[in-house]
């Protein structure tokens, strides 16, 4: 049947994706030793899938299931590209391996420089990127190749270069966008401010992603360089970029011609109607080498019908991690709970969390240690609601740079165990 492409309707994008979504599940069903198995075990197959919701009929792959990657390939090993090993959180979590083809490097090299440009126009963009770059090859070099091949100017600022590097490379090449890990960017900004009128600089755009972003922070950037902040959310396991902010919705739009986005129960795995709350569950169907079906990210968010007038759904940020909660006294806590007490304070620059069976403990990174009143900052915590009736938590203040080798880390409470190795 001939179809007119020249207007792209709603119902015929997602007829699309329908078509993507079922040759996706049947190359991993085919190829890949691990779906095979896997949807055998559950009895299910690529002919089960009818609509875009026959997709919640398939198990999920979760974390552990990446430990070697191979068993997930679709492709020959000789058709790998870009092998990626990286860790669930810091260098002690998990350890997963995600694969890449060279037609998957291209979609990726095609799809970031389109997520750059809804904060600014492909002319003006000159993007300073702090995502690890691993001498070149890791995500932030990737990130500056395709803004170059976009017609923008990028360049890398690993997350271990000194702030005076930072400082020299924005100054040298008139860049008007950072983009990159949040915690990152913040501790840059707070110790450049000490030093120079950020807001006289020219930024037009702050572009950050990795972590739970607080409206404290947010408020701090913008009112610092004097530009707007907007939050990005990507994850290795998605190609790194995945979603962008809504101008007109409070949340995300995620590039759903290449993934799709289901919202389920943390604890059952049950599907959630659209408003509820749950674990932000991946599917990329428009992977060659090593797509993931129903991929179990650990992130807590809400899927919500777009309020823009747009087709598109609309993902709410990512609330916290379910791997970075911590039973403590019967209640749930995890790290996002303190992100807006902790930032509003221009001191800080970064933070770990530690509990034991009655309390909670902090490691506070801070710019001045002799200024920082942390009696105060323990009564501020204390305020929290989920801390009304707690042991007020402990707190430690430590010299500014003593946390930049965790900024790898995706945030979670650690067990007190783990709070010596910090100034080891």
């Amino acid at each position: 049947m001939h179809r007119n492409f020249t207007n792209v309707d709603d119902s015929l994008f997602d007829e699309y994706r329908l078509w993507q979504l079922k040759k996706t599940v049947r190359l991993t069903q085919e190829n890949s030793p691990f779906y095979h198995r896997l949807f055998a075990d559950f009895g299910v197959d690529a002919d089960d899938i009818h609509q875009l919701s026959d997709l919640a009929r398939f198990p999920f792959t979760v974390p552990a299931d990446l430990k070697t990657g191979y068993n997930l390939l679709c492709t020959s090993q000789s058709q790998v590209e870009k092998p990626v090993t990286f860790y669930s959180s810091g260098s002690t979590g998990l350890k997963k391996r995600i694969f890449f083809s060279m037609a998957d490097i291209q979609k990726i090299l095609d799809f970031l420089p389109r997520g750059m440009n809804t904060v600014i126009d492909r002319e003006e963009g000159r993007v300073q990127v702090f995502l690890q770059n691993s001498q070149g090859r890791g995500i932030g070099g990737i990130l500056a190749q395709s803004l170059n091949l976009f017609g923008m100017q990028g360049w890398t600022s690993d997350l271990q270069d000194s702030v005076e590097q930072i400082a020299q490379l924005m100054l040298d090449n008139h860049v008007n966008v950072w983009f990159g890990e949040a915690i990152t960017i913040l501790r840059a900004t707070r110790i450049l401010s000490q030093q120079m009128d950020l807001s006289r600089i020219g930024m037009k755009c702050i572009f950050i992603t990795m972590t739970n972003i607080p409206d404290s922070m947010i408020r701090y950037l913008e009112n610092t360089w004097g530009c707007k902040v907007s939050t990005h959310y990507g994850l290795t396991e998605s190609g790194w970029g995945l979603a962008v902010d809504c101008d007109c919705c409070s949340g995300y739009h995620y590039n759903e011609l290449d993934h799709m986005i289901e919202i389920v129960d943390p604890d059952t795995g049950a599907l959630l109607p659209y408003g509820e709350q749950g674990e932000v569950v991946l599917t990329n169907i428009s992977r060659e080498c090593m797509p993931l079906v129903r991929y179990r990210t650990g992130d807590i968010a809400t899927l919500y019908p777009s309020s823009c007038g747009s087709h598109l759904d609309l993902l709410g940020h990512i609330v916290r991690r379910k791997e970075g909660a911590y039973l403590l006294n019967g209640k749930e806590l995890y790290p996002a709970l303190f992100d807006e007490t902790l930032f509003q304070n221009e001191q800080v620059l970064d933070y770990r969390i530690y509990a034991d069976d009655t309390m909670l403990f902090f490691d506070l990174e801070v710019l001045k240690p002799e200024e920082f009143d942390g009696s105060q900052m323990r009564e501020q915590l204390g305020q929290i609601p989920v801390m009304q009736g707690e042991t007020l938590p402990e707190i430690r203040v430590l010299p500014c740079g003593t946390l930049r080798s965790f900024a790898f880390e995706k945030k979670k409470i650690l067990p007190f165990t783990e709070r010596e190795k910090v100034l080891l």
